[in-house]
């Protein structure tokens, strides 16, 4: 046996070091800490889970969605909530912020976001692609799935489209706003408080100022950041606890779960 020379043990090593002892030695964390951070520097989030939907493929080799149905909307996604109603009576809600939730039937959970990326590739060939990505941690009970959507109640983002008037009263863009910037036509531009009103999020046109039906409008404006969950490399997480546990299962401590991790993406970069 040389200087140097690694010697393999035939048996797996497990249990403490010879000569130490597990007391005073804190490898574990106390419960609810983490969940303590996250509820104190998250952001308020609004979480929708995603199913498949069940509707007929158009075709058996793909199986590609039914891009008329009326459940999905060609997506292939359908969103839901939890069955019980949150108890929201703390939080003071505007009514932006009510309609989302209501109209979505989602749950409201805190989660701390960072690393929220834009990069562009100027030479690809088909033009530029961004990639608005950014981290989600959420805590260990929230179990974020594939393709679940994340809109953020606290935050707003400036967002710009083409929409073509239906000859109504009410004009609903892609997202609900809360602040038009511009909203024009070719020949007209549309003054907010003169032309229309904003409520819930939705354009309210004046009698007899409502663009006539297939008008193409351009808008600009402000809304809620939504995103699609594109990857959860840490889905779930774990760690030893032995903090006040009367009978631990390992020397270490009970195994307890620890936040888990999402790769998020902006939903009008993916649909």
């Amino acid at each position: 046996m040389g200087n140097g020379t690694i010697i393999m043990p035939d048996v797996p090593i497990l249990g403490m070091p010879a000569g130490s002892k597990q007391a005073g030695q804190r490898v574990d964390h106390k419960p609810g800490k983490f969940d303590l951070l996250l509820e104190t520097q998250g952001y308020l989030l609004l979480w929708e889970r995603a199913a498949r939907c069940p509707c007929e493929p158009v075709t058996d080799q793909t199986e590609q969605v039914n891009p008329n149905c009326e459940l999905c909307k060609g997506s292939g996604w359908i969103y839901f909530g939890p069955d019980t109603p949150q108890n929201l009576e703390s939080y003071n809600m505007d009514d932006l912020q009510n309609r989302l939730i209501q109209d979505s039937g989602g749950s409201v959970i805190r989660g701390y976001m960072r690393d929220l990326s834009k990069s562009t590739d100027p030479v690809d060939a088909l033009g530029n692609w961004e990639s608005g990505d950014t981290r989600l941690t959420v805590r260990y009970g929230n179990k974020l799935g594939y393709y679940d959507r994340i809109t953020s109640l606290d935050s707003n983002i400036v967002y710009a489209e083409i929409k073509e008037a239906d000859g109504s009263e009410t004009l609903d863009l892609r997202y609900p706003t809360s602040y038009v910037s511009l909203l024009r036509s070719v020949d007209t531009v549309y003054k907010r408080d003169t032309d229309y009103f904003l409520e819930k999020g939705r354009i309210k046109w004046y009698p007899g100022k409502a663009p006539a039906a297939e008008k193409r409008l351009s808008a600009h404006y402000f809304c809620h950041p939504r995103w699609l969950v594109m990857d959860h490399p840490h889905s779930f997480r774990t760690a030893q606890v032995a903090y006040k546990v009367a009978n631990p299962r390992t020397p270490t401590g009970d195994p307890a779960g620890l936040p888990s991790q999402a790769m998020l993406r902006y939903e009008f970069l993916v649909t």
